[in-house]
């Protein structure tokens, strides 16, 4: 599948797969909290893709190669409001920066996601 390919109305095996890259990605490249990505990597000359992310963040560099926001997509919002259904916390913001929620934490967050949308496709 091709992010470029995606409609107006991503499907459940669109928003797996992005969960599934971005728990890739977070295993790659680590995690951190309160940003997108770690605005201290990034200040040492790290490129962006290659510095710890959050889960929002990963989800960005799944969909657009970045984990800045390039702006309203469809699929990094049903992708977020998928995993949203599966958390107690407001939103995935708060939930990145509650304690306890570390890089494994979100690594299962996003692989139970998936796995769940890949039962149902």
């Amino acid at each position: 599948m091709s992010i470029d390919t995606i409609t107006d109305a991503p499907t459940d095996v669109e928003i797996a797969d992005v969960c599934d890259k971005a728990a890739d990605h977070i295993e790659t490249v680590g995690y951190c909290k309160k940003y997108l990505y770690s605005v201290r990597q990034a200040e040492n000359g790290l490129p962006l893709d290659k510095c710890e992310v959050d889960v929002i963040g990963a989800i960005n560099v799944a969909v657009h190669g970045t984990p800045r926001h390039v702006g309203g997509n469809p699929l990094t919002h049903a992708t977020e409001k998928a995993l949203e259904a599966r958390i107690d916390a407001p939103s995935i913001a708060a939930w990145c920066d509650h304690r306890g929620n570390g890089k494994a934490k979100a690594i299962a967050l996003l692989r139970d996601t998936a796995a769940s949308l890949w039962e149902v496709s």
